[in-house]
């Protein structure tokens, strides 16, 4: 309804409304609103409240309407449907470049109805973990936020020839300033080992850390329009006395516009991320792209695949990824009775991405590309599930072809 109609048919809200929730504390939903009362109705802040509402991520469904009074004035509703919040038992999980693991315990999103996260449990298979999560987006004053978790894990190497094991403890304390930026701080207290057959590689580290974000994402699940940029630190002193300090530098900058609205919307995004890493660089701590967290079309190394002189372009302690999308909603998401959500949207993409162990290598080299199709559907807990295929090219030449499953968007 265009907003100069709604002016005319409420000339007051007389009181804010909201609908729907059975578990969550009223005061988590209302502290997200802005439309003031006694005021004309405003639609466009109506549905700014709306997304910031939906971004909690604890609802499928956030609507709002205005029920007009006969004195002219109207209330403003604000209606949500709550989406799964515990989620026990045994599920199958993925990981391209460690395989297949079943992981069991208990997810509790929206815990005692205040938006905290609690999840506790494990994993066998490729990853064999246990960890303790604790999560609150608003423990105290204005948007000052806490995490904390533990846990082990132990797996193999992806393409090394080592068996990790890891067990730490992290802390990190955030606040937003405004609904657009956001720091956090904190740290975390590290053992890992690396074991091979001729050696064992053991370090204990403390790795304070920093992340600094702006956003101005209408939606976080599916944006259709805005930006996020990320800057975030993440620097390791070595506590056994060796002087094996690491410092990594993590940036993504992503932008995105919608060029049909909708229900069916079209929507176009561009992002460009990278990693710089500073100080004692040992091979344990090269990373690689590829898969479906990169380059798509690649699939992820194998140990045999380090070993090979042909393709150490895919590996280093820098790296730079460029990806473009355009995003079409087939399906628009919605909730069955039972509250499990369903919808669909169909996506094409490209990445582009270089590696190398030399920051001034880094860009002069053939880079890595892939272009491929996927679909992304919604899904209680994780927000959205990832399909894509991509075919994967360098120096104009055709190199391999790859399924990717993950969670959550690229970008």
């Amino acid at each position: 309804m265009p907003a100069a109609v709604i002016a005319e048919q409420c000339s007051l809200v007389s009181e804010i409304q909201i609908t729907g929730h059975r578990k969550t504390k009223e005061y988590i939903i209302r502290r997200e609103i802005q439309h003031p009362v006694n005021i004309p109705l405003d639609s466009i802040l109506a549905a700014e409240d709306r997304n910031r509402i939906e971004n909690l991520g604890i609802f499928s469904i956030v609507t709002w309407e205005f029920v007009p009074d006969e004195d002219g004035s109207c209330a403003l509703n604000y209606e949500v449907t709550e989406s799964w919040r515990i989620l026990p038992g045994a599920t199958p999980i993925y990981s391209e470049d460690k395989g297949w693991s079943l992981s069991g315990g208990i997810l509790i999103k929206n815990f005692r109805g205040k938006n905290e996260r609690l999840n506790l449990g494990g994993s066998v298979g490729a990853l064999k973990t246990f960890w303790l999560k604790f999560q609150d987006p608003w423990i105290m004053g204005d948007h000052v936020s806490l995490s904390i978790q533990t846990g082990r894990a132990v797996f193999s190497h992806p393409f090394l020839q080592y068996d990790v094991e890891t067990i730490s403890f992290e802390a990190n304390v955030g606040r937003y300033f405004g609904y657009e930026r956001k720091v956090s701080a904190g740290f975390e207290l590290q053992k890992k080992s690396f074991q091979s057959e001729n050696e064992i590689l053991d370090y204990t580290y403390i790795a304070p850390q920093g992340t600094f974000m702006y956003d101005t994402r209408d939606l976080y699940t599916d944006p259709s329009g805005g930006v996020l940029f990320m800057e975030d630190i993440y620097s390791m002193l070595d506590l056994n006395g060796r002087q094996e300090n690491l410092l990594r530098w993590f940036q993504s900058y992503s932008f995105y516009r919608t060029l049909v609205p909708g229900p069916r919307k079209l929507t176009v995004g561009w992002n460009l991320k990278g990693v710089f890493s500073f100080g004692t660089l040992r091979n344990v701590w090269v990373s690689y792209i590829g898969g479906g967290l990169s380059v798509r079309g690649w699939n992820a190394p194998e140990r045999k695949t380090y070993d090979d002189e042909s393709v150490a372009f895919r590996f280093g302690h820098h790296w730079i990824v460029t990806s473009a999308e355009i995003r079409q909603t087939i399906i628009p998401r919605s909730v069955t009775p039972i509250g499990t959500e369903y919808g669909l949207i169909a996506a094409a993409f490209a990445d582009v991405g270089m590696a190398s162990s030399s920051v001034k290598t880094l860009l002069s080299q053939p880079p890595m590309s892939g272009i491929g199709v996927g679909v992304r559907v919604p899904w209680p807990m994780a927000g959205i599930i990832r399909l894509d295929y991509g075919w994967a090219f360098r120096r104009g030449k055709f190199m391999e072809r790859s399924f990717h499953f993950a969670v959550g968007q690229k970008f």
